[in-house]
């Protein structure tokens, strides 16, 4: 007879990872998902009839670095929405990365993999705004940061935006530097400071491109004379650019976002973009399931939406197996929700409603093995 910690029974399982689809059982022992046994005693068993058992999921973009920055978020306080690891978005650099990486990093149940901004102090506040010029770069401390937490570290954060980016000069260094040092690049293109042709061209396979769909400034993905996706754009994600939805409050328009997918681009990420002034509330980034419901309502199959957060980020952060996954062997990080009918209004920045009619509701959140968050009627057996 098997000793199990906890099995999960009766749930409705999607694993983007393995293409499962249906109902299945999961077992946990200690931390790790297990190959569910024949015959077993479990210490505990979750009946998740009319659920939905998904991977823990992973918001690729959020700013969580709380105890040095006023506009991050405590990243815990994902658990309650059914993400169990995340991605900080350059919210540290090279001055306060050590600090971030010590007082949020370490102590926090939720995983965390981290790019370090171009500007030595990060995004520390909202009057305080990052300047992305060569000469206000440090990057021999960047080096010595990137070798010494070269696991945590995914690459590097640029912000190609007026009033932050000084010219394409800030871009060609940042590429350059990682390229030297082997690590990838995350850029932010809304209200860009060029033509994005410009930037999408430099960015290599594994590069991320965020925000994809804004539409604030001089140019957004689509050629203004033909209506269509940008030429430059499908290069892109041909030699594996990768296109991160990046959702946050500026940073999406819902019409050209229904163009883009119109036309079959959809992102490969789907991510929050967290900020202090914005988690938890709709209509914008409530949760992250929240924004994934507008790419199931506008045709994104669920297995396909799920990938972007799970699998995909899973294998972006060198993660693959380990997390984003219900595979035998990876860790223990689940997220069951329930989905009723409910209709539910969004917001973009420039205030276009959207509407969607489902709604995820997390039901149970184990991470870790742990059981992290539970709704008062979503009891154990």
């Amino acid at each position: 007879m098997t000793k199990l910690d906890y099995v999960i029974k009766n749930g409705h399982v999607v694993d983007p990872a393995r293409g499962l689809d249906g109902i299945a059982d999961i077992a946990i022992v200690s931390n790790k998902i297990v190959d569910m046994p024949m015959e077993y005693e479990a210490l505990r068993t979750v009946d998740a009839s009319g659920c939905y058992v998904f991977p823990g999921l992973i918001d690729f973009h959020t700013h969580v670095f709380r105890a040095g920055s006023g506009v991050s978020v405590r990243p815990d306080y994902l658990l309650a929405t059914g993400v169990t690891a995340t991605v900080d978005a350059g919210t540290a650099g090279c001055s306060n990365f050590e600090a971030f990486f010590s007082s949020t990093v370490v102590p926090s149940q939720v995983r965390i993999k981290s790019y370090l901004n171009m500007y030595g102090s990060g995004q520390t506040d909202y009057n305080i705004i990052e300047k992305f010029d060569v000469p206000e770069f440090r990057p021999q401390a960047i080096r010595r940061l990137v070798e010494k937490y070269r696991d945590n570290i995914l690459g590097l954060k640029i912000r190609m935006s007026e009033g932050v980016a000084v010219n394409m000069a800030a871009m060609d260094y940042t590429m350059e530097l990682a390229e030297e040092l082997g690590i990838g690049v995350c850029v932010h293109v809304s209200r860009p400071l060029v033509p994005l042709d410009e930037i999408v061209s430099r960015l290599r396979p594994g590069d991320i491109y965020c925000h994809v769909y804004q539409n604030v400034g001089i140019d957004n993905i689509f050629d203004k004379a033909t209506g269509k996706v940008k030429q430059s754009m499908l290069d892109a994600r041909a030699r594996g650019v990768i296109f991160d939805a990046a959702n946050g409050k500026m940073n999406f328009n819902i019409n050209t976002c229904k163009e883009a997918v119109s036309q079959g681009f959809w992102p490969d990420v789907v991510s929050s973009d967290w900020l202090s002034d914005k988690y938890n509330f709709s209509p914008y980034t409530k949760n992250l399931m929240f924004i994934v419901t507008k790419y199931l309502q506008l045709g994104m199959p669920l297995e396909q939406a799920l990938a972007t957060v799970t699998s995909t980020p899973a294998r972006l952060m060198g993660m693959e197996g380990k997390i984003g996954t219900l595979a035998p062997g990876a860790y223990a990080d689940v997220s069951i929700f329930k989905v009723i009918d409910k209709k539910v209004r969004h917001l973009d920045f420039d205030g276009t409603p959207f509407e969607t009619d489902k709604l995820f509701i997390p039901q149970m959140v184990i991470s870790d093995g742990e059981f992290a968050f539970c709704q008062a009627d979503f009891a154990l057996i």
